[in-house]
């Protein structure tokens, strides 16, 4: 987001608030009421909503480490190591072959550590709603919506580490007792359907950023659509009933006719994109920082061409395999740079990290070696949007975590696992109109899968969906080697054990 859009997203207060939960605020109007007096604290929603907006803030980490956990292990995105450049002991390598381990890489307890901020920021706001007397219409709204931030968290741990240990607000002090799998997808499906109720309805830029019964649902359809892999039972009818409400919200949640627009840097910028985007997580260059996908995958070389005062870094890319599944004319293939790059019609020149030699930097989908990638191998990620003439490493994107579109496909993945393909096609089918792509006229769950993939790249949801369908660790692409159905959980980090002697360790660890 850019600086003066906090005049009307949400409310300065909000979004300020939640920039005060990790950075100083400098420019803004708006009074952060978490450091108010007590006699102005507060009035209104708005102002209550800013005594949790630390906890929204928190959401930030989301992009690293938990993004890069999430996507690093999967056929979509790899890191591999440039000369002396993503080494870092192995631990890309380490997430590309599936050889992690409950020391390395930092990832793995970096995400652990992530989701128990977020529990601990919701429990100590819960805490202090539950103990003040104060009546402030909307109180309940912003209650919920804080249960729904602890429940979001708490999906991920789930999702990432299997029995987690369940902590509140009203959980004594000490080393709490590891839950299983299952209660955690009960408690997190109590939450849920608890606050949904009370959650605001509409998709304004007044409920940008926040959780809204659209959101709530999403999530909840997520959690449903999983409930095999998390509980050995599925519910694939309550995972339809939750897209079902979203498709039918009063909310209007649509597609925007524009793909790219919902990673813009003004992604907010019109009616259309929060239409789509039913929750993101809120980005701005100087006050909330972490986006920074444009930093991950450009080529060192490439800063003049954008404008860069800071060389990218030259990681993150795609590989042949993935990339070779858009056909030509669909419109999402313009989120991949491809080819050669240039700046004023020129090819662009860059001196190659590992044989040293100069070379023109085209882009290639082949990448001979994880351990020693040339700098041009690997197609790149324009998704998000780079931002032109930036003096910072970070951008104003605002990362989508639920869109219109995954509810849709989510939405025919239920339908097709109910046994009702034929109705699961015009679902298919409005995902596939808006990339410009032919209808089918049939579906599978092998092509709803390869559709998800082309529509959800690099939006964290890879990993998630390879372990529904069965693809995540039986089998293989480029670089991965352990096909140990253990894979399917991350260990618990060696760290956490010793903090805490009620956790034991998950098999295959």
């Amino acid at each position: 987001m850019k600086n003066n859009r906090y005049k009307y997203i949400v409310t300065a207060a909000f979004l300020a608030s939640i920039v005060a939960g990790g950075q100083a605020c400098t420019d803004l109007d708006a009074e952060v009421f978490d450091k108010a007096e007590a006699s102005k604290f507060p009035t209104n929603e708005n102002e209550l909503l800013s005594t949790v907006g630390s906890t929204y803030g928190q959401l930030r980490g989301f992009l690293d480490p938990v993004f890069n956990l999430l996507e690093a292990t999967t056929d979509e995105l790899v890191v591999p190591t440039r000369g002396p450049d993503w080494y870092d002991n192995g631990s890309w390598q380490q997430l590309a072959q599936h050889e992690w381990s409950p020391v390395s890489p930092g990832q793995i307890n970096g995400s652990w550590e992530w989701g128990y901020r977020v529990v601990a920021g919701a429990n100590t706001n819960l805490q202090g709603l539950k103990n003040s007397s104060l009546e402030v219409q909307g109180k309940e709204a912003v209650v919920s919506e804080v249960r729904l931030l602890r429940a979001f968290a708490y999906f991920w741990l789930m999702d990432m580490f299997g029995g987690v240990p369940i902590i509140t607000e009203d959980t004594p002090a000490g080393n709490p007792p590891q839950n299983s799998r299952e209660e955690v997808f009960n408690f997190v499906e109590s939450e849920i359907l608890a606050a949904l109720p009370d959650l605001r309805e509409e998709a304004t830029i007044e409920t940008y950023g926040r959780f809204t019964k659209g959101a709530a649902n999403a999530l909840l359809a997520k959690l449903y659509l999983n409930a095999e892999v998390f509980t050995g039972t599925p519910q694939w009818q309550k995972a339809l009933d939750a897209t079902t409400a979203i498709i039918n919200s009063p909310a209007g949640y649509s597609l925007n006719p524009n793909f790219l627009q919902n990673f813009a840097i003004n992604n907010v910028g019109d009616e259309q994109t929060y239409k789509e985007n039913i929750f993101v997580i809120p980005y701005d260059k100087v006050l909330a920082g972490g986006m920074n996908f444009q930093m991950r995958t450009l080529n060192y070389a490439q800063a003049a061409e954008y404008g860069l005062t800071n060389n990218p870094w030259n990681g993150f890319a795609t590989r042949a395999e993935f990339y070779n599944t858009f056909s030509e004319n669909d419109a999402r293939k313009a989120m991949w740079m491809v080819g050669p790059q240039t700046n004023n019609g020129e090819i662009i020149t860059f001196v190659d990290p590992v044989d040293n030699k100069k070379k023109e930097l085209v882009f290639t989908p082949e990448i001979t070696s994880l351990e020693r990638a040339f700098g041009n191998e690997g197609i790149r990620s324009q998704k998000y949007e780079i931002q032109t003439n930036n003096t910072r490493t970070d951008q104003d994107n605002d990362f989508a975590v639920f869109r219109f579109a995954d509810v849709l496909l989510m939405h025919a993945e239920a339908l097709v696992r109910l046994g009702r393909a034929g109705e699961a096609v015009e679902f298919v089918n409005q995902v596939r109109a808006r990339a410009g792509v032919d209808p089918v006229s049939s579906v599978t769950l092998a092509s709803i899968l390869e559709e998800r993939g082309r529509e959800l790249a690099w939006e964290g949801w890879r990993r998630n969906d390879l372990i529904r369908f069965g693809k995540y660790s039986g089998s293989t692409w480029q670089f991965k080697s352990n096909t140990d159905p253990t894979r399917n959980l991350f260990p618990i980090p060696s760290q956490q054990l010793s903090n805490n002697p009620n956790l034991k360790q998950n098999p295959g660890y």
